[in-house]
């Protein structure tokens, strides 16, 4: 099974909100994805998609996608598209990619940025507790570095699914250096 869930936090303690996500599924053998609050699917088929990822590459530590805006410019297809406002343009490169790259990965060793995260609730168990402990201090940034170095620390691959895009919104009219949203 795989879940699904936008992890918010009203005291913006970003592992607290993951770790009380996590602990609603039972099953370790469970998959679990994490997106953040403001990316859109462009396929109303995604869970589908990523299954077959997993069932693919069942060996992953963690899955993360193609965004179209990111501050990591590896997890971006077409840094041209990081300003498009067209909705359009996207869902046509989320189809191109699909058609081009379904079930293809790239292999990632280094940080990833969380505005999507799968990971089997075997793997967080793993991790849970360094996460925890390297996160103590913070707040809602740098928790999905944190969890992904970890991952690669336990020896675990990371793979970004090169068939799935996802347009992220990620402060495109107040800036990306905006930071009012941790307030």
């Amino acid at each position: 099974m795989i879940w699904f869930f936008t992890p918010y936090s009203f005291n913006k303690r970003m592992f607290e909100a993951w770790d009380s996500y996590m602990s609603l599924v039972k099953n370790p053998d469970d998959w679990v994805c994490m997106m953040d609050g403001d990316i859109a699917f462009l396929h109303s088929d995604f869970g589908h998609h990523i299954e077959k990822y997993i069932k693919k590459y069942p060996d992953t530590g963690l899955f993360t996608c193609y965004s179209s805006r990111s501050r990591t410019p590896w997890m971006m297809p077409a840094k041209n598209f990081f300003s498009s406002p067209s909705i359009v343009d996207h869902k046509i490169l989320a189809n191109h990619l699909y058609e081009t790259c379904h079930l293809a990965v790239t292999p990632i060793n280094d940080r990833v940025t969380g505005h999507l995260m799968v990971m089997q609730k075997l793997t967080w168990l793993k991790i849970r507790d360094a996460v925890r402990q390297k996160t103590a201090d913070l707040k809602i940034l740098s928790v999905d570095s944190v969890i992904s170095r970890e991952i690669l620390s336990s020896k675990l691959k990371i793979r970004l699914m090169q068939g799935i895009y996802v347009f992220h919104y990620y402060r495109f009219l107040e800036g990306a250096a905006s930071k009012k949203h941790l307030v």
